[in-house]
């Protein structure tokens, strides 16, 4: 019995499909979060109206205000766990 062309046709669609489908990663591939932006190691920390920044790289400890009056204030360096912070208040 030999195959109708009917058959042949849905045949070589699904192939085709399947084949389209196989190659999308290679003709249009998905891109990924990066970690080495400028907030990595940045962790975040919100009370209230206030909103804490620590940067782990640098160990930098910010806090910005949002209740009246606004402010941005350098909280100071964290140098050693459990030891105040180094320059603090510039």
């Amino acid at each position: 019995m030999r195959p109708d062309i009917y058959t042949k046709t849905v045949l070589t669609v699904i192939a085709a499909m399947l084949a389209v489908i196989a190659c999308r990663p290679l003709i249009s591939p998905e891109t990924t979060v990066s970690a080495q932006g400028p907030f990595a190691g940045v962790l975040f920390s919100g009370v209230g109206g206030s909103y804490s920044f620590f940067d782990t790289r640098t160990g930098d400890l910010w806090t910005y205000s949002y209740e009246m009056p606004k402010a941005r204030t350098y909280v100071g360096k964290v140098t050693k766990l459990g030891q105040p912070l180094a320059d603090g208040g510039k």
